[in-house]
């Protein structure tokens, strides 16, 4: 695969990046864990979504655990440097930790269910899968221990802005000369998101940009205001030509969430949206939207359709292993439904591969992380910290959405930036419950007569 060359001239590298960031990365390595852990974080962040970047990196040595390279410096920081402090401790890690170890249990039901050997080297493909899927609870526990304040939270949601503008720069360079006059498959591209492919990319349009979006309903500086609004232009672009159905909901859906809860103009973008798609959208995003459903034939589109049968399959396949599942990550290996590796819903998926106890597990997880970002929302007088927790509400909802049509949480590329951002709500909590506490004002005996005094006499 080769390297985005958009990203590259934005560097100013081109051929050479591979190798500057591949340097940058064992640099980092070693100032996150002899100096401020915070900076290893700063570098690796911004890069979580160039999944097509960090892939050229695997020509070099250990450039494969680029991140885990990088992400074990910032450990190693925390826990050994001078005044380190360690991890966090809070009930959302030990219940992560938890969940770790049922999903690994899974994964030696999965063995068993396919007939396949022990999980026991990260060579096999589905181990290699568990561990990626826990490094992203990994990086949220990361991120909450190293951030310590509200400036270093600015910054990282500054950075990721940035990794955002990168991936919308490539995405409008390498589909700008195509011809969006009328749908066609051919046209889809999933950019610097790689194999998390078109939907992929329009999940991590769709949630950033209502990140983005709650930011700037509490800003009050226009200019400031007017440059989170630019950066979201830009997303809506490349949300609008994934040709996403699953983005397109899982967006609007959010921003109805927004408009309820803080900003009523968004609620009427989304009446005028829903009144007025057919004349507002590009004609191809009308295509795209209207082929859903033949009218006159009275059926799905066969993408539409495939979907449809996958779940039924799904449905299906739950049912003869109801309680604990056929196994972490056992659906891609059966060849159930045609060439398809998953169900096209997320929420199926957990369901049929660790069963009704798995689902539980993962609906109160996504639950609680709603709830940590809303509590942040109310419970804080910053506005700063009011508006990274709403956002991370709003977000989740989408989140929530967009997970029905497809397999939008196991991907690094995807949703790390969820994870960076609970750890900001975490740390967000904590620093509202490490800032001092107003005493109350010692009463006196003169002032309780003065208060006494001052109260109002029944007739």
């Amino acid at each position: 695969m080769e390297l985005n060359m958009p990203v590259a001239m934005i560097l100013g590298l081109q051929g050479s990046i591979p190798i500057f960031l591949y340097v940058g990365g064992m640099i980092a390595f070693l100032l996150a864990a002899f100096w401020r852990p915070q900076l290893g974080l700063y570098f690796l962040v911004p890069l979580l979504p160039l999944q097509t970047v960090r892939y050229r990196l695997h020509e070099y040595v250990l450039g494969e655990q680029f991140v885990d390279i990088v992400l074990l410096g910032i450990i190693l920081g925390l826990l050994f440097r001078r005044g380190g402090t360690g991890f966090i401790k809070t009930p959302l890690m030990r219940y992560l930790m938890l969940l770790g170890v049922f999903l690994y249990i899974s994964l030696w039901m999965g063995s068993y269910y396919l007939g396949s050997p022990a999980p026991l080297s990260f060579l096999d493909p589905r181990v290699s899968d568990w561990k990626n899927y826990l490094e992203l609870p990994l990086l949220f526990i990361v991120v909450a221990s190293t951030v310590r304040d509200t400036k270093q939270m600015k910054i990282l949601i500054l950075l990721m802005a940035a990794s955002f503008l990168l991936v919308n720069r490539s995405f409008y360079t390498t589909v700008s000369d195509r011809d969006f006059s009328k749908f066609s498959y051919g046209v889809r591209d999933a950019g610097t998101l790689g194999y998390a492919g078109e939907n992929g990319l329009a999940a991590f349009e769709a949630y950033f940009m209502l990140f983005l979006l709650t930011l700037s309903s509490f800003q009050k500086r226009t200019w400031v205001k007017l440059g989170i609004l630019g950066v979201v232009a830009t997303g809506i672009y490349c949300l609008l030509y994934t040709f996403s159905r699953g983005g397109y909901v899982g967006f609007v859906v959010g921003l109805a969430f927004l408009g309820l809860i803080k900003e009523r103009k968004a609620l009427v973008a989304v009446v005028v949206l829903l009144l007025a798609w057919q004349v507002v959208l590009p004609t191809a995003v009308q295509q795209r939207i209207a082929m859903t459903y033949d009218k006159q034939g009275g059926q799905l589109d066969p993408s539409a359709q495939t979907r449809v049968d996958l779940w039924e399959d799904a449905v299906a396949l739950f049912h003869q292993n109801p309680i604990a599942g056929t196994g972490f990550n056992t659906y891609a290996y059966l060849g159930r439904v045609d060439i398809y590796k998953d169900t096209h819903n997320y929420y199926l998926k957990v369901l049929v591969e660790t069963g009704l106890i798995g689902l539980v597990l993962f609906l109160w997880l996504v639950w609680r992380m709603f709830a940590l970002g809303f509590r942040l929302y109310r419970t804080a007088e910053d506005p700063f910290l009011q508006s990274v927790g709403l956002g991370f509400a709003v977000l989740m909802v989408g989140s929530i959405v967009l997970n029905q049509f497809g397999d939008r949480w196991t991907y690094m590329q995807v949703n790390a930036f969820i994870w960076v951002l609970l750890g900001c709500v975490v740390r967000g909590q904590m620093i509202l419950q490490e800032a001092p506490q107003e005493a109350p004002a010692a009463v006196t005996p003169i002032t309780a007569l003065q208060t006494h005094s001052s109260r109002p006499r029944l007739a």
